[in-house]
């Protein structure tokens, strides 16, 4: 096990030096103000300080946003339940996890507020129940002592010295789209060994939702390059598909190669320039417009080969055609999904490589943030507000009915003890460190407050006794496995002591608020085990019920919906269980990565094509759906839902062999979309952006892929006829007059979906067709 303290080297030290610096300053001014609680300046100092300008400008504005909210609902109660501390208790009990509920919906920095606005009103409204006259001047206190620890960290950390993270978060993005590319490469060239295939695809999205932090801290900095940041949720929503086509790809590799050897040798040449052609465009210097538009124009190129072999499986009966025809159709997809990555990222990678000013991006491109994540549990959140509220109430009647002086102080800490790591999936161990934390420094305190602090005659000394210990507790607060112990040393110990211009020492009063401190934490601690505990495989389970609910809530809907909403939440469910699987079997908690989310897809390309079939077929295909919707429900084992599926399957092809259909005479070679039954409408129904939705780089400035020669979704090639930004009502025109085909396809993708490890369907085995069409 690794050293975390050797992590600790100069730029930790560097960065110590100046949170001291200005946790000094703002000490010092809050002395030379008469402010009566200064520890707070210099505490909120250690608490906003980030090792990143944007993080830092994110926390210190959400920050005093949420204690001047906070702040005014503190003095609303008090004023109004001060004759009846009961009610108030009852209040801010009420108050704190409502606005942890705000804290906990919301993805964003700006979640930030909703806590503080929470246990601010804590902070300022209990010590104010023996003093209600005063609680207006203890609220304006406790705002000007934050913003001033908030003005001396942003001085010192935002305009000295700042650090902006927009550097960093490009040679991130730079990083994951070479990873993205890698993985793609790999599994174009398989075979691919699956344990590792899965662990990359995980690491893959782990990565990216570390990408979607550093740009929430990094909208906040300033500078040319922050018009640049409006591209990259557009670059996010469409590389997020990457592994998703990606593990479709692998999956039906696979099941080519034995299925029909012959057509997977013939095609495996064609997969192969595919990988290397997505790791050629993606080295660095796709900022160049000429290697944009050559990235472009070879895409173009690849794409009309993978037409050829897509109307090839199209002409082939059996298994083996319909995993030719998909495998072809779902290699375009990634092509025309990569251009548009690359379109993207080049108006980014222009702006910080050659300086250039990017083309304005759409508003729409940065959302409102207002939007929960899919990962948010409504249960999990409700149970954080019950453990605050449990919390909150049990020290509160405690300290009422023992008359306690400090308990008012546990109180507060409770709240922030359940509010701090409510977002953790099992809060305890983190609040059990900070707990430990504030023991130590409350035994800091003692010390100080006893041996230190009498020798000490000026605010020089003064600086150089806390020296002694805030320089290590600096450094450590830069090195992210040490934080969960520096944090509450650094925050607590001159809060214990009551640190102030002139030394006077209590003894009955610090044993008074350290154990009041310890206490808060210790209940904080007990009502989260109480309510608010789970494991990790708990946690999973209920992430992968989630997209099980989702899929079958489509299902059963009889109307093609916009699939982008409920495409975003489950890819949000995925990155969260990548960064949870490591030491879970999937298969111990019945999770087939990433299979509801293609199955999804695949249930709307199957009700596209639903819509054009006559009903034997089309009752049929809707008794298929709801077996996917029973399955997803639990009602359902695998065999009775792949026997239906493979019945359904059966009767598509048949119909489609026997010419029924609106248009049965058409030509095979017009299958275009209908490998995947997902023309212009549909591709952007399952798609979080396309150049025309999302206001993608379709000008030359951009060197985007939005032109008819990227073969992109939006243009003829595809054969779209209705307008992607709505992603309305599904033309099978470029289906060729097959839907009973593309009904097939759709199938054959729920079941590799939901079924990865099944045999192939009986009957379908083998085909003649495809030599004959070769």
């Amino acid at each position: 096990m690794s050293n975390p303290f050797a992590a600790i080297g100069r730029k930790e030290w560097l960065f110590s030096l100046r949170t001291f610096a200005a946790g000094l300053l703002a000490l010092y001014i809050a002395f030379s103000l008469n402010l009566p609680r200064p520890y707070w300046a210099f505490g909120t100092v250690y608490i906003v300080t980030q090792l990143s300008s944007g993080a830092l400008r994110a926390k210190a504005m959400w920050r005093f946003t949420g204690t001047l909210v906070g702040g005014a609902f503190a003095i609303a109660a008090v004023t109004a339940l001060v004759d009846a501390p009961p009610l108030l208790v009852l209040a801010i009990a009420l108050w704190v996890p409502a606005c942890l509920t705000l804290s906990l919906l919301d993805p964003t920095p700006r979640s930030y507020a909703f806590m503080l606005a929470g246990y601010t009103a804590a902070f300022i409204a209990f010590p104010g129940v023996d003093s209600p006259g005063t609680i207006f001047d203890t609220a304006l206190a406790r705002v000007i002592e934050i913003g001033l620890g908030i003005a001396c960290a942003y001085l010192v950390h935002g305009v000295l010295f700042p650090r902006p993270s927009i550097p960093a978060m490009l040679a991130q993005m730079r990083t994951w789209l070479g990873q993205l590319a890698r993985f793609g490469a790999e599994a174009l060239r398989g075979p691919i060994a699956y344990e590792r295939f899965a662990a990359e695809r995980r690491r893959i999205a782990r990565d990216g939702a570390a990408l979607d932090v550093m740009f929430h801290q990094a909208r906040y900095e300033h500078g040319a390059m922050r018009a640049a940041l409006r591209w990259l949720p557009l670059l996010r929503g469409d590389a997020r598909q990457v592994p998703t086509l990606i593990s479709a790809i692998a999956d039906r590799v696979g099941a080519l190669r034995e299925a029909d050897p012959a057509a997977h040798a013939a095609l495996a040449p064609l997969l192969r320039e595919v990988g290397d052609w997505m790791l050629a465009v993606s080295r660095p210097g796709v900022a160049d417009p000429g290697r944009a538009e050559a990235a472009a124009e070879s895409g173009a190129a690849l794409r009309a080969r993978l037409r050829v072999e897509e109307e090839r499986g199209a002409a082939t009966g059996g298994w083996a055609g319909l995993l030719r025809e998909g495998l072809s159709a779902r290699v375009i997809e990634l092509v025309d999904t990569w251009l548009r990555c690359l379109g993207h990222a080049h108006p980014i990678s222009a702006a910080a490589m050659r300086g250039e000013r990017p083309p304005e991006a759409p508003l729409s491109a940065l959302g409102t943030g207002l939007r929960p994540p899919g990962h948010t549990d409504a249960l999990l959140v409700g149970l954080s507000g019950l453990a605050s509220f449990l919390a909150i109430v049990g020290i509160s009647a405690f300290w009422i009915l023992a008359a306690w002086p400090a308990g008012g102080g546990a109180a507060m800490i409770a709240a922030v003890g359940t509010c701090f790591f409510a977002q953790l999936d099992d809060p305890a161990p983190a609040i059990s460190k900070f707990l430990t934390g504030t023991t130590i420094a409350v035994a800091i305190a003692w010390i100080y407050m006893f041996a230190v602090l009498p020798s000490v005659d000026g605010f020089a000394l003064l600086a150089l006794a806390l020296g002694l210990v805030y320089l290590p507790l600096g450094a450590m607060q830069a090195v992210p496995s040490l934080m969960g112990v520096a944090m509450p040393i650094a925050v607590t110990a001159p809060t214990v002591m009551s640190l102030q211009e002139t030394y006077a020492a209590d003894a009955a009063g610090l044993l008074d608020g350290g154990i009041a401190t310890i206490i808060g934490l210790a209940g904080a601690l007990l009502a989260t085990r109480l309510v608010r505990s789970i494991g990790i495989r708990w946690r999973i389970r209920r992430l992968a019920a989630a997209d099980r609910r989702d899929l079958a809530r489509l299902a059963r809907r009889r109307r093609l919906v916009d699939l982008r909403p409920l495409a975003d939440a489950m890819f949000d469910r995925f990155e969260a269980i990548a960064s949870r699987l490591g030491p879970v079997d999937p298969a111990s908690v019945g999770l087939v990565e990433l299979g509801p989310l293609r199955a999804a897809y695949n249930v709307l390309r199957l009700r596209a094509a639903l819509e054009r079939l006559g009903p034997p077929l089309a009752a049929r295909l809707e008794d298929a759906i709801d077996a996917i919707a029973e399955h997803a429900r639990g009602r359902a084992d695998d065999a009775a839902t792949l026997a239906r599926l493979d019945e359904a399957l059966r009767e598509a092809l048949a119909a489609d062999a026997a010419g029924t259909g609106p248009a049965a005479g058409a030509p095979s070679g017009a299958t275009g979309g209908a490998a995947g039954g997902a023309p212009a409408a549909v591709a952007a129904a399952i798609g979080p952006s396309s150049p025309a939705a999302a206001g993608g780089p379709a000008s030359s400035a951009a060197g985007g892929p939005a032109s008819s020669a990227a073969g992109g979704p939006a243009s003829p090639a595809a054969g779209g006829t209705a307008s992607p930004a709505t992603g309305g009502p599904v033309s099978l025109a470029a289906a060729g007059g097959r839907p009973a085909r593309a009904a097939a396809l759709a199938l054959s993708g729920t079941r590799m979906a939901l079924f990865p490890a099944a045999p192939p369907p009986e009957g379908l085995i083998t085909g003649p067709g495809w030599r004959a069409a070769a």
